[in-house]
């Protein structure tokens, strides 16, 4: 499963290039933790945070009746976790073509017999219009298509940048997206 995990990460990157970006960033988090214990009737498996060092936190995860292969998780087996996420935004003209929202989602799963591994990965764009732009807290409100107000914390440097040149009123074009990959490998 390793290598269709890889594969769903960076396959969805050339998207957001294509988005022609003022700004934007992207990061993958991976977290490697032990299975602790399995509770096969709750479908809940116990991970120690830390690659099962004594200091890792404890975290519950519960496995839904999609997961295949679930039978095949013991203690002492090895999860990898990797999360990506990405911001692309442009500022574009009002009344400019190409604002229309749309979301795309992908999913894989490992086959029957396989060890248990699975990866869901989803990219929104949305043209949003900017209803407040505050530097010295780094927020920015915006309103998207459905008219719902959003207040966001903009964290990164080069959105940062960006949140100085925005006006209240502006039109952005912003792409988001995220994906989650999981692995279980046999315990050594």
């Amino acid at each position: 499963m390793h290598r269709r995990t890889a594969l769903l990460l960076p396959l969805t990157l050339p998207l957001l290039a294509a988005c022609q970006t003022s700004a934007s960033f992207s990061e993958t988090v991976t977290m490697v933790a032990i299975v602790e214990t399995v509770d096969r009737t709750a479908r809940e498996v116990l991970l120690r945070g830390q690659a099962g060092a004594q200091t890792g936190a404890l975290v519950t995860v519960r496995a839904g009746a999609g997961v295949r292969n679930f039978d095949q998780i013991r203690s002492g087996d090895r999860v990898t976790v990797q999360y990506f996420q990405a911001v692309a935004a442009q500022i574009v003209r009002a009344g400019s073509p190409g604002g229309a929202p749309s979301a795309e989602i992908a999913a894989m799963r490992a086959a029957p017999g396989e060890r248990p591994a699975g990866a869901v990965g989803d990219l929104v764009r949305v043209r949003v219009t900017i209803t407040s732009v505050d530097t010295t807290t780094n927020t920015v409100g915006f309103v998207g298509p459905n008219g719902q107000p959003r207040l966001v914390y903009v964290r990164r440097a080069p959105m940062q940048e960006l949140l100085r040149s925005l006006r209240v009123g502006d039109q952005v074009d912003i792409a988001f997206e995220e994906a989650l990959a999981v692995s279980v490998e046999p315990a050594r």
